[in-house]
């Protein structure tokens, strides 16, 4: 029985300890495109500094090569972001299937996750048609990876330091 017990607040403590959100502070510098491994998709790097530190936030966005008029919607609920402002990004891992399945998703298509950490990939090259179906709301700037671990942004602080082009 104790033992029964033991196991049942050992899996509720590491399931908490999973879904904890984790909050970053850091100034924003700015940003850049570079190709995905599909032309489907444009990766968006965001560049953050903390302190020494900087820190890479990817956004695969849904890209038309046959008409290169690009969709930012920016981050979160269309945040578009400030250079040399401090944001405290709240983000959450996730595995690939909490993304909503309308969601055209880059992770879905173009990515291998590890089957002992569901949070873990690697990206392979896989072309896919152009499809824009997430929509502002779903938010394809909520879902976002820093060095190969998929996250979905939960909250951003202060979220009156956005323009909204």
């Amino acid at each position: 029985m104790k033992n029964i017990i033991l196991v049942g607040f050992l899996l509720l403590f590491i399931s908490n300890s999973i879904a904890q959100d984790r909050a970053i502070k850091m100034r924003y510098v700015g940003y850049k495109f570079n190709e995905s491994k599909n032309i489907s998709f444009v990766n968006e790097e965001l560049i953050f500094l903390k302190g020494n530190d900087t820190i890479i936030v990817n956004i695969k966005r849904p890209f038309d090569i046959d008409n290169p008029i690009l969709f930012n919607i920016g981050i979160y609920y269309n945040c578009h972001l400030k250079e040399d402002s401090i944001y405290t990004i709240i983000l959450k891992k996730i595995c690939v299937n909490e993304i909503p399945e309308i969601c055209n998703s880059y992770y879905k298509v173009n990515a291998i996750f590890d089957k002992n950490d569901c949070f873990k990939f690697i990206e392979v090259e896989k072309h896919t048609p152009y499809e824009y179906i997430c929509g502002d709301s779903k938010g394809y700037g909520k879902f976002v990876d820093i060095k190969g671990i998929l996250h979905e942004i939960v909250g951003l602080k202060p979220d009156n330091d956005c323009f909204y082009p």
